[in-house]
């Protein structure tokens, strides 16, 4: 019976072990189980040559549809250059992880004048109700605040051009654009943002930009967080393309980090009882 068990053990630790899909922060989605050249339903998750995603993945997609007159986005307009397709999360142990696919050039200029916007910081939403007290600063090169990938606090956020009830139930409070200021209480673990990719989406034409970061959850804590569900955001200056996903609530026990130590420990076990045997 002990033997059985230390074998469940093992067992358990191994497909723990084998389940796992580690993220990379490199602008490669491909560990998020995103494909490409299968069209829109490429940015929903799945198994994609044998890498398995995480159950636990937080989907968002909001692919720009061409059939909408003149590339109406909602609230505004723009097309692809201005598309905001797709916002990932996953929370593991004690790191979140974002990733967002976007047609928006994170090398656009942010010159209002001239009908350019460029490209917004991450907000988060501690609670949902619309008051973003995380900000994690993306920092394009004409951007004057903070440092890149740096995550603060007590935020002031600039917003779209876009007024309330812009389109049924818009709040333009609910959609922050960039950081003017705020604390600084530390730093992304990893980012990363991608040149032009194509073959993703419904266009494989299409031009599309990937954001990748991780942060350590402690630093969620500092801002505030206490375990409520939250809300990630983002979008670019003008607003004219938001999108938003919803981790789940609280931090998950980490089903791999806790079955690899059992796995761990009947080995150990069976080494020992071995040993006793051979003595």
């Amino acid at each position: 019976m002990i033997k059985t068990l230390i074998q469940l053990m093992i067992v358990a630790g191994m497909m723990a072990s084998a389940g796992a899909q580690a993220i990379v922060i490199d602008g490669d989605l491909s560990d998020w189980g995103i494909q490409k050249d299968i069209g829109k339903a490429g940015w929903t998750p799945t198994a994609n040559n044998g890498i398995i995603p995480n159950s636990n993945i937080q989907t968002s997609v909001e692919d720009w549809d061409r059939s909408t007159k003149n590339g109406y986005l909602d609230p505004g307009y723009g097309g692809q250059a201005y598309d905001a397709e797709a916002l990932y999360a996953l929370i593991e142990g004690n790191t979140l992880f974002i990733a967002l696919a976007t047609g928006h050039n994170p090398a656009t200029a942010n010159s209002p004048n001239n009908n350019n916007f460029g490209a917004g910081d991450f907000a988060i939403d501690f609670g949902k109700n619309g008051s973003y007290e995380l900000g994690i600063n993306i920092k394009p090169y004409w951007d004057t605040f903070g440092v890149a990938g740096g995550v603060y606090k007590n935020v002031t956020w600039e917003l779209g051009l876009w007024n309330d009830n812009a389109t049924s139930g818009y709040l333009k409070s609910e959609h922050p654009t960039s950081m003017s200021n705020g604390t600084q209480i530390g730093a992304v673990d990893s980012l990363f943002i991608s040149s032009a990719k194509t073959g993703y989406g419904e266009w494989s034409t299409d031009k599309h930009y990937f954001y990748e970061m991780s942060i350590n959850i402690s630093l969620l804590e500092a801002a505030g967080w206490d375990g409520d569900p939250f809300n990630i955001h983002w979008t670019q200056n003008c607003a004219n393309d938001s999108i938003i996903v919803d981790p789940p609530s609280g931090v998950p026990e980490p089903g791999t980090l806790a079955l690899i130590p059992l796995g761990l420990l009947g080995l150990v076990v069976l080494r020992r009882r071995n040993a006793t045997s051979a003595a």
